[in-house]
């Protein structure tokens, strides 16, 4: 297994099952998992702190995933991988986004994607 110890991700989702999921699955891994249950407070979590990978939902009320991705290219120097989730891909431009991961995903699509985009450090 990959040392993940250090990586840090942020999951942004208004659905609560999903960011208990997802941050039980990487937590598995090994990952350091921080959660926002709307696009503000993730823009505010993303002010305040480091991560290594950012998985937003793109469809919330309030603020979207995409505008936590134009805020995202704002606020920060350096360029932190975020990953669109979303039922309706095919609808979107991944211009604002480094990957997008169609639902429903299975753990194995998520596990491999977040391993290709999230640092590992040696």
């Amino acid at each position: 297994m990959q040392n993940t110890a250090s990586v840090k991700i942020l999951i942004i989702d208004d659905e609560p099952a999903i960011s208990r999921m997802l941050s039980i699955a990487l937590s598995k891994k090994g990952y350091v998992i921080d959660t926002a249950e709307n696009g503000r407070q993730g823009i505010e979590k993303i002010r305040c702190n480091h991560y290594d990978l950012i998985l937003t939902d793109i469809l919330m009320p309030d603020v979207s995933g995409r505008q936590v991705a134009r805020e995202l290219k704002k606020i920060k120097e350096k360029t932190i991988p975020i990953v669109g989730m979303s039922g309706t891909p095919w609808l979107l431009d991944n211009g604002l986004f480094d990957a997008v991961l169609p639902k429903p995903y299975s753990l194995k699509e998520l596990f491999e994607l977040v391993c290709s985009m999230a640092p590992v450090p040696l």
